[in-house]
């Protein structure tokens, strides 16, 4: 069963394309571009979620992040 967001396809469209935009005006790399995506992640769970509760939203990134890319896969 699919998953069903609060947020619009249309709002995250926009964002993502921001970031990718950014990441391609810098002419950076996939290792520069992972790097610093992954420093946004771990920024904005460290400042936006409750310590008790980071392991456990980390994880569900993680698990999120692995099924989005073996779907891109088949």
């Amino acid at each position: 069963m699919p998953i069903v967001s609060k947020y619009s396809t249309s709002q995250i469209e926009k964002l993502v394309n921001q970031l990718i935009d950014i990441l391609q005006n810098e002419q950076a790399t996939t290792e520069l571009s992972l790097m610093c995506l992954g420093n946004a992640v771990s920024h904005v769970i460290n400042t936006s979620v409750p310590a008790k509760q980071r392991a456990a939203v980390t994880e569900s990134f993680n698990r999120a992040l692995a099924d989005a890319i073996n779907v891109n896969r088949q």
